[in-house]
């Protein structure tokens, strides 16, 4: 079976080979697409805050697949999403619906092999069928890209007429929350340079550098990490919440206490979302149409390339074509 593996970090190390069997448990599925991310990005450059397993390593975190059998409610030919959370479904976790995070648990692609391969085995509950109503680009943003955000407004318990301010807003999770901040009744603003944000619907994009001194809001998504740290506080609003779940530009944030406990502004951390969240997405898209920006589509034996690609820039989604 075809595959990309590394043993040592970096997109250089990446190697592709023929001789991997198919791993993990459960029902085979077919790799049909994925779509790239920080995440598979940092685990490939070594760069990640969770531990790696096993070595050498298949990375890939953002996947939909083919079943190629039957299963207990799926069926053989279905199209599945694949929820990447490894979880037991027994810990106070899981029994909690927070399998994202699962104490015997981790991130499927990260503590296991993950998805940049032809074929995997995988438990017939982390796969969720892709209605019909949407599509397979759709379906494969669903995992990672669009449930980040989702999870992180609910954390944020979002409610229409708040104002949202979103960091990031043409990258990945950025264009998705937008979206959502909309579907949910929030005056969305976006901080990017890109011109294409706008195609998104905030109500005003402010330039990295260009948001009002005096501007704030009642939410502010942070996925950047420790470069927009300060600022993502300063622009929270009294009584409002930053919401954090990124570390692309550094892992540490210099934070004005005072600021902080004089006007009661709260940092709330996210992580991945729990699988009834991403039942919960299928259901507003049934209803609302979902935009996936996607810059660039590139077939499965050109890994490397769309990681260098993704790497040095791009302005929208890069998807890895399984079957191209």
């Amino acid at each position: 079976m075809k595959a990309f593996v590394f043993e040592h970090p970096g997109i250089e190390n990446l190697k592709k080979t023929l001789e991997v069997p198919v791993y993990g448990e459960g029902l085979r599925v077919r790799i049909l697409k994925t779509a790239l991310n920080p995440l598979d990005f940092n685990v490939i450059a070594g760069n990640v805050v969770y531990g790696l397993n096993p070595m050498p390593h298949i990375a890939g975190s953002e996947a939909i697949g083919e079943l190629l059998e039957d299963g207990n409610a799926l069926k053989k030919g279905q199209k599945v999403i694949i929820y990447n959370r490894i979880y037991d479904s027994t810990c106070p976790m899981c029994i909690q619906g927070k399998e994202y995070l699962c104490l015997n648990g981790g991130i499927w692609g990260v503590m296991t092999n993950g998805a940049f391969t032809e074929e995997v085995r995988i438990w017939e509950k982390n796969l969720v069928p892709i209605p019909e109503y949407i599509t397979d680009i759709q379906a494969v943003s669903l995992p990672i890209a669009a449930l980040t955000p989702f999870h992180a407004l609910m954390r944020a318990n979002a409610r229409a007429g708040e104002k949202l301010l979103v960091y990031g807003a043409s990258g990945n999770t950025g264009i998705l929350g937008m979206q959502f901040g909309r579907i949910m009744g929030l005056d969305v603003y976006a901080v990017s340079n890109s011109q294409k944000t706008e195609t998104y619907g905030p109500v005003k994009v402010f330039p990295r550098n260009g948001i009002p001194d005096d501007f704030t809001a009642d939410i502010v998504i942070n996925p950047l990490g420790s470069e927009t740290w300060g600022d993502s506080i300063k622009h929270t609003s009294i009584s409002g919440r930053m919401v954090t779940y990124g570390v692309l530009t550094g892992r540490e944030g210099v934070t004005n206490i005072p600021d902080l406990y004089t006007r009661e502004k709260t940092i709330i951390g996210s992580t991945g979302g729990a699988l009834a969240e991403l039942h919960k997405i299928l259901e507003i898209m049934k209803y609302h149409q979902i935009k996936i920006g996607v810059d660039r589509i590139f077939p499965f034996d050109e890994l490397p390339e769309a990681l260098a690609y993704f790497r040095d820039g791009r302005n929208g989604r890069v998807i890895i074509d399984h079957e191209l």
